[in-house]
């Protein structure tokens, strides 16, 4: 079984030309199931968006750094040193076409050229597409069990959209302060023990050093899955008493999927 590093450069094929992706995780999406991330160099080229304009709309919030697009979209971007020396600023590969996607359809002051280009790009990119060219490279092979993988981590991350509309007003309707970060954390620290941004961090940059974080280690696609479920939750709940139902909501969540929570 070959061994993934986090910051292992993977050359693709983008229109006869060569497209890096770079490890995020190497158990991102389970064991031995890299996540992967594509950076704003090289995808400028390929987006026709320069990377000055990407860089631009980097933005930092309570939870992290994310790229703020016109429609106002976040997207995650994730900081992180490739095996090749250079520090790369990365979004999830699967974002880069959701990102592509609403920019086109909300250009703002984007110009012509860059809107074709990112019409162009999503042509030719699909999330599964890319993970099993970048599979069949790593493991020789993109098996069942890999692309199912892929897209049960895929439909994770889009199931959670709407549970957390839900959860907003719910947020919305019993704090009347709207403390949708305090909410947001309160959940994190419930079913991981950390907030979001150390979380995510944790899933951006593993820390393979620290036994309590080895040890409590929750991959991404299984977090992001039990997020929307506890989220979910709160609404179904419909207490009025706000932290209560976000404490019922993380028990439940913890018994849902208690095989991936050993220490709760």
């Amino acid at each position: 079984m070959p061994e993934f590093r986090a910051g292992q450069i993977i050359p693709l094929r983008y229109k006869s030309r060569e497209i890096q992706a770079i490890i995020i995780d190497p158990n991102g999406l389970g064991p031995d199931k890299p996540s992967l991330g594509m950076g704003f160099r090289g995808m400028d080229r390929h987006t026709n968006v320069p990377s000055n304009t990407l860089s631009q709309r980097v933005i930092q919030n309570e939870e992290g750094t994310y790229l703020k697009l016109p429609s106002g979209e976040l997207f995650r971007v994730i900081q992180i040193s490739g095996e090749d020396g250079n520090k790369y600023q990365v979004i999830e590969a699967s974002d880069w076409v959701a990102l592509a996607r609403d920019w086109a359809k909300n250009p703002g002051k984007l110009r012509k050229p860059a809107r074709d280009g990112l019409i162009d790009f999503l042509a030719w990119f699909a999330a599964e597409g890319v993970y099993a060219q970048a599979y069949t490279i790593l493991k020789r092979v993109y098996t069942r069990d890999d692309s199912q993988r892929v897209q049960t981590w895929i439909m994770s991350r889009e199931a959670g959209k709407p549970a957390r509309a839900e959860w907003g007003w719910e947020v919305q309707e019993k704090d009347p302060r709207g403390r949708y970060g305090y909410w947001t954390n309160y959940v994190y620290r419930g079913l991981f023990g950390m907030d979001a941004a150390t979380m995510k961090e944790t899933w951006a940059n593993p820390v393979h050093g620290d036994a309590r974080i080895a040890r409590n280690y929750v991959p991404e696609s299984v977090g992001l899955e039990a997020i929307a479920y506890c989220e979910k939750m709160v609404g179904l709940l419909d207490l009025d008493d706000i932290e209560q139902a976000h404490d019922e909501a993380i028990r439940l969540t913890q018994i849902k999927f208690a095989k991936h929570f050993p220490m709760a």
